[in-house]
């Protein structure tokens, strides 16, 4: 007889104030004792060793909205999967279509200095790995999460990213709720350190993500932050370097303003010490904010035309603590230079964005590295779509990338051939701004790295050795189960919690 969780779990009505029907809310229960002499899931590290998937609960979550803590034993096909709970006297089976997602919450040994490198899909997804070789069809990438390397072929990578950015990572996210503070429709609850929404459930503590609740504010969703609404800020402590580069992917409907806090000392609009960057359809200025002279604005600018008639582009604010300089790029193009003759004023350790319009705005792909302090040329995202670009330490060349060999990039610009060491490129975009769906077929999940990155494969069958399928891209995969911090399933079909989501753009 299949075991549901509902006939082993106590549960909880509560019933909100705004509905008039119940939902049901699995209490916490306690961390399984000897007895349960099933551990969880011992997975082998990158390195080879053992280790144990961490303290915090795995989580299961299903199409209809509940959810269950517990840990995954594993996953077939034919059979769904298979979850075990420490009130269940055997392991609970549920079929594959149900699924909606699994929340793993590894423990990551450190992976290679050499598998740093980020190959872009045109569809989105996005590999880690050392690159091996390049020809003319396909690229072969090592990955320490695969058994096997990996051969993509060429004319679906979008751009492959050489800098590191998971090295000299500070922060990298949205994945949950975890640390961000917010005002409007988010609360701190100080015991578990999971930001709520008021009125929001919980039906599974310390999962790491709280579900939107109401339409004002800024909402989580889909590993984005969405706002509809005038004054409403979330925010979040980082340990910023002397030279810092913030990075976050920005998408509006209509006419928007945003003020993005960088090194302040308050999670505050007003009184705090640090620098307001403000961003808007037309313009972007520099604020210098001090808790004793208020807001000095430093310098504006008026946005190119180019920029006036996009609804999403890619934001980058370069900090040189030293120089008293901040730099504002959108798409790789450098946009203005800030240069604060009063000395740099910012000493705190808060990034707050602040939406100041009724434009619904999302942001997704924050990343916020260490930076080396070098700027791309001015002028060159103005590159022909034709050609291949190549972007080095000081210098970005358009041309065609002939391969990749021997730890050597080959490339032939217009006025000489080049041969320049992997190491020397920070970033090659492939010729072609062209952009593709992912073709989702029966089967096909799509997983999240541990160390960043996410990708959609089929999935066959995943145990605590191994985790196989088939990819559409690079073909028969084997992975390593404790590369992945999360697998969501059933990809076309409607999620009970998406079931009043308006912000999807």
């Amino acid at each position: 007889m299949k075991i549901t969780p509902l006939s082993i779990v106590p549960v909880a009505f509560i019933l909100l104030s705004t509905m008039a029907v119940a939902q049901i809310v699995i209490k916490p229960v306690r961390t399984p004792t000897v007895s349960t002499n099933r551990p969880g899931i011992i997975v082998p590290g990158p390195n080879g060793e053992n280790i144990a998937m961490t303290q915090q609960p795995q989580v299961i979550e299903l199409l209809n909205g509940d959810a269950l803590q517990g840990a995954f034993v594993e996953f077939d096909s034919e059979s769904g999967a298979k979850w075990r709970h420490p009130a269940a006297k055997n392991d609970i089976e549920f079929s594959a279509d149900s699924v909606s997602k699994i929340l793993l919450y590894p423990r990551v040994g450190q992976i290679p200095a050499k598998q740093n490198c980020r190959v872009t899909l045109r569809t989105g997804e996005e590999l880690l790995g050392e690159l091996v070789e390049l020809d003319e069809d396909n690229l072969l990438l090592g990955a320490w999460y695969s058994r096997n390397s990996l051969r993509i072929p060429r004319d679906k990578i979008f751009s492959i990213s050489t800098d590191g950015k998971s090295a000299n990572a500070i922060y990298e996210g949205p994945n949950n709720l975890d640390g961000w503070i917010g005002r409007n429709n988010l609360k701190v609850n100080a015991n578990q350190n999971i930001q709520v929404p008021r009125g929001a459930r919980r039906p599974v503590p310390n999962n790491g993500f709280a579900k939107p609740a109401g339409k004002v504010g800024w909402q989580f969703s889909k590993k984005s932050f969405i706002s509809t609404k005038s004054g409403a800020q979330i925010g979040r402590k980082l340990k910023y370097a002397d030279k810092t580069n913030i990075e976050f992917d920005l998408s509006w409907r209509g006419s928007f303003n945003i003020a993005i806090h960088l090194y302040s000392d308050k999670m505050e609009q007003y009184g705090s010490n640090g620098y307001i960057v403000g961003l808007s359809n037309y313009n972007c200025y520099l604020i210098r904010s001090t808790a004793k002279q208020g807001h000095n604005n430093i310098g504006n600018v008026n946005l190119p035309q180019e920029f006036r008639s996009k609804t999403k582009a890619r934001i980058s604010i370069r900090v040189d603590k030293k120089n008293d300089a901040v730099t504002l790029l959108m798409n790789d193009r450098v946009i203005r230079e800030w240069k604060d003759s009063a000395g740099f004023i910012g000493k705190g350790d808060v990034l707050m964005f602040l939406s100041q319009g009724q434009a619904m705005l999302k942001i997704s792909k924050i990343s916020v590295t260490e930076w080396d302090g070098k700027m791309p040329t001015p002028g060159g995202g103005q590159r022909k779509t034709d050609e291949d670009l190549l972007r080095g330490a000081e210098s970005e060349i358009s041309g065609k990338l002939v391969g990749i060999a021997n730890g050597k990039v080959q490339f032939k610009a217009s006025f000489a051939e080049l041969n320049m060491p992997i190491e020397k490129v920070t970033l090659i975009r492939f010729a072609g701004d062209k952009k593709e769906k992912t073709r989702l077929g029966i089967g096909d999940v799509k997983v999240t790295l541990a160390g960043g990155g996410d990708f959609v494969f089929r999935l066959e069958r995943w145990t605590a050795d191994k985790v196989t399928g088939n990819s559409a891209i690079f073909g028969r995969v084997d992975f390593r189960p404790s590369a992945f911090s999360s697998v969501e399933f059933n990809l076309s079909k409607k999620r009970e919690s998406d079931s009043d989501d308006s912000f999807d753009f």
